[in-house]
């Protein structure tokens, strides 16, 4: 995912670095899209999501509790997704998009979800959000 590893890059440019957290590549069966014959069919989606937290250094202890547990992705998505019906790709990335920079130590976050069985052949559609919390922006500034 090439716009994951642009935006990487130009945050990793800062001198303390940055730590990036991700899923790629992973794959479920949901019930999305706005035309009647999407309506009530599991389609299966791609999602990729990167959050991107400030700074390189090695955690302060090998424990989990000593880092942002990139679980909270997966979670993030099944709740969503339990959560309602989604029409657009376009709304069910912006809203985990959202999730992604709730924990106070993300920095930044790219999510992509794609539809796997819309184009025939090896072909996908889909979306990518991405964004800098605002309160590092203008710290960076």
């Amino acid at each position: 995912m090439t716009e994951v590893s642009v935006f990487a890059e130009i945050l990793s440019e800062r001198p303390e670095g940055i730590t990036s957290l991700f899923i790629r590549g992973w794959k479920k069966d949901v019930d999305i899209g706005v035309l009647s014959h999407e309506k009530g069919v599991l389609q299966p989606v791609s999602f990729d999501i990167e959050v991107h937290i400030s700074g390189s250094s090695a955690p302060v202890r090998d424990e989990i509790d000593a880092v942002v547990d990139y679980d909270y992705l997966r979670s993030l998505v099944d709740r969503l997704l339990e959560s309602r019906r989604f029409n657009l790709l376009e709304t069910l990335a912006s809203e985990i998009l959202e999730g992604c920079l709730a924990p106070p130590e993300v920095i930044a976050s790219t999510v992509s979800v794609s539809k796997l069985s819309v184009i025939e052949g090896d072909g996908e559609i889909g979306c990518t959000f991405s964004r800098v919390k605002e309160s590092f922006a203008k710290s960076s500034n």
